[in-house]
């Protein structure tokens, strides 16, 4: 039997595998679509990307990761609705000040392809932020 932590934790990664491969479909989609060396225009692909993910990630640990500890009306509902909100909003500040930092330094390096370099800074933003969005999650807004 799995420590009911673990599973938490467990459902917790699987709903970010699925918010991992939103997140880098719309990222890279719109670096397919319009390919920019400019820092700032990859940290609005980011947001935007970011906040597909967070959708999906509303939806599937509100009903699943989580669905014991939300409260659907009463007293704290909208509570932990605006906690969520707060805790997306900082992660997506998170997400996109790590990008904004080490996107600049890894395509200074040149030493890979501008597109490899920005899923790079792109890959250690996400998970960063997701480390932070799931104490976040855990300890704020779904207690």
């Amino acid at each position: 039997m799995i420590h009911p932590g673990r599973w938490r934790f467990f459902k917790f990664v699987f709903v970010g595998l699925g918010n991992a491969f939103i997140d880098l479909a719309v990222f890279n989609g719109l670096y397919w679509a319009m390919p920019t060396k400019n820092v700032l225009q990859l940290v609005m692909y980011n947001t935007l990307a970011v906040g597909a993910a967070i959708l999906h990630s509303y939806f599937w640990n509100t009903r699943w990761t989580f669905r014991d500890r939300v409260r659907r009306r009463g007293p704290g509902a909208s509570r932990q609705r605006v906690l969520f909100l707060v805790q997306s909003v900082g992660n997506v500040v998170v997400n996109d000040l790590i990008l904004g930092f080490i996107a600049p330094w890894i395509l200074h390096l040149h030493a890979m392809p501008i597109n490899v370099a920005s899923n790079l800074a792109k890959l250690a933003a996400m998970f960063l932020a997701s480390l932070t969005s799931f104490l976040l999650m855990k300890l704020v807004v779904f207690v």
